[in-house]
Parts: structure tokens; sequence; C-alpha cells
């Protein structure tokens, strides 16, 4: 059956969508119980993965960046904690960033284009599994969840396993990693809304190797491959090729330009740390 014409957007000429703005993070993760609604803050991901389904919502809960714990970054005992609101322009110029990440600013400003990243926030480009979650997972990163039972704070990797539609990440913390080595790239550069081939980090905590990636194929930390090379005290680029393919294929991401860049992305963070450069 068709929508009443009242119910129609008259320039889409879809349903209309009702958006409902609570005043708590609480009220907001009960509406979306309530409404099976999905939550919104920038908004830059809604048109592209709707309009790619041919499925809009009926409901969207807005967020506000004024509750407590859901803007800004502020360096803690813990690390640096991110609030998910926090757009991804205010991310890449933050001086704490260049602090704790200093590779991270410049591959901020590869992310889509200036008016996405001023608009869209790091809590949406780790749920969608954006650019930010490849190195959000080699960091080991903790999230703060607002959900129906209360505040968590766990793994990113746990929280991706068991989150629920209505789990509200209100934000993240990041270890002290000032002083580690790490990599980042992107392959693909896209101009418009659409995903990133393969987004690759590579991180070298002083003690170990930490690797991930993330994109089209899914978001995936390389367990089997850092085991190997963190095995190993010396390794030539070809010693953990078969390793490093066997895992990425079995997962199904089978993008050979990937495992190239990961190979070189890898063999020359371990060169680093072994010239302690």
């Amino acid at each position: 059956m068709s929508a009443p014409i009242s119910e129609l957007n008259f320039v889409t000429a879809r349903r209309a969508v009702r958006v409902l703005r609570p005043d708590s993070p609480s009220q907001a993760v009960s509406l979306a119980r309530q409404c099976r609604a999905s939550y919104t803050a920038g908004g830059t991901w809604l048109q592209p993965a709707y309009e790619r389904d041919q499925c809009w919502p009926e409901n969207l809960v807005a967020l506000n960046a004024s509750w407590p714990g859901f803007w800004g970054l502020e360096d803690g005992p813990n690390g640096l904690t991110v609030g998910a609101m926090t757009s991804l322009a205010e991310m890449a110029r933050h001086p704490l960033v260049r602090d704790y990440l200093p590779p991270l600013a410049k591959f901020l400003n590869l992310v889509a284009g200036p008016g996405v990243r001023a608009l869209g926030t790091v809590g949406g480009n780790l749920i969608v599994g954006g650019d930010l979650s490849a190195l959000a997972m080699a960091l080991d990163v903790r999230v703060d969840v607002v959900g129906h039972a209360g505040v968590r704070i766990l793994p990113l990797s746990q929280w991706l396993r068991e989150r629920t539609s209505e789990d509200l990440l209100r934000g993240f913390t990041i270890p002290d990693c000032r002083g580690w080595r790490m990599s980042l790239e992107k392959l693909g550069y896209r101009a418009r809304f659409s995903p990133t081939r393969a987004t690759l980090a590579c991180v070298h905590d002083g003690y170990r190797l930490r690797l991930a990636v993330g994109g089209e194929g899914g978001l995936l930390r390389l367990a089997a491959t850092e085991a190997f090379l963190n095995g190993w005290a010396a390794l030539a680029p070809d010693d953990f090729g078969a390793v490093l393919d066997c895992e990425l294929v079995d997962h199904g991401w089978q993008d050979s330009h990937l495992r190239m860049a990961l190979r070189r992305m890898t063999t020359g963070l371990l060169s680093e740390v072994a010239l302690g450069t």
C-alpha cells in the first residue's frame, strides 16, 4: 500500500522520516528500542547508505553533542578520550591528536571531502567501519557505550561482536600511545560518498607489532600474522607473506594490492624499529 500523500516528501517522493529528539542519552536509547530507530548525528552516511539499499527508515533518533562525554578530546590517566560526536575535522586539528597520534591528523584529511569532515563524526565513522576503524582496532581502543542496561566500557573488538541496535556510542579511549611507531594507509581514494577499498594500520608499541585492516571486506585484526611476526626477531618480506595471504583470504579479502601494501608497511615499520629511527 502506498503512503498517504501527507506522509510523503514532496521533493523525493519518499515516505517522510520522523526525527525524534530525546532530552538525554538514556531517553535516546529508550526511543531507539521502542521505535526500532537508528541514531543520527552528522548524517553524512545516511543518504549514500539508504540510497544504495533503497530502504529509508521511518524513524531516526537525533543525538545531541552537548550531552556530557559526547563531544571533545581529553587527556586522562587511561589515555586520550574522544567524544563520539566530535567531528572528523575537529579531531584532525586538535593538538592532543598531534601529540598522541602524529600521522592521524594528515590521514584524517584524506577522509572524504572538507564538508563531510566538518559534519561527519568520529563515532559514526567507527560504527560504519570507516577509515578510523583499522587504527582503532590496532590500538585496542575501549568504547564507552550507553545501553538499555546502563553504561558499559569494553574493548572495541568485543563491542562490535556483541552490540545491539540500541547501543549508543558515547565515546572511546585511545591508550597512551605517545612514542609508538605507526603507519596508516588508505587504498582507493574516493572523492564521492562511497566506501574506501581498504584502510590499513600497522602499529608497533615498543614490544610487539599490531596489524588491522578495514573496508569493503569488513574489519579485521590480523591476529595470526601478528603472532607469527612477533615470534621472530628478524624476517625477510617473503617470510611472513604466506601467513598474511592465508589470513586475509580466509576472511574474504582477495585484493592483491592490499596484501602488497601490508607487506610493504609491515617490513618498513619493522626496519624502523630495528634501526631505532
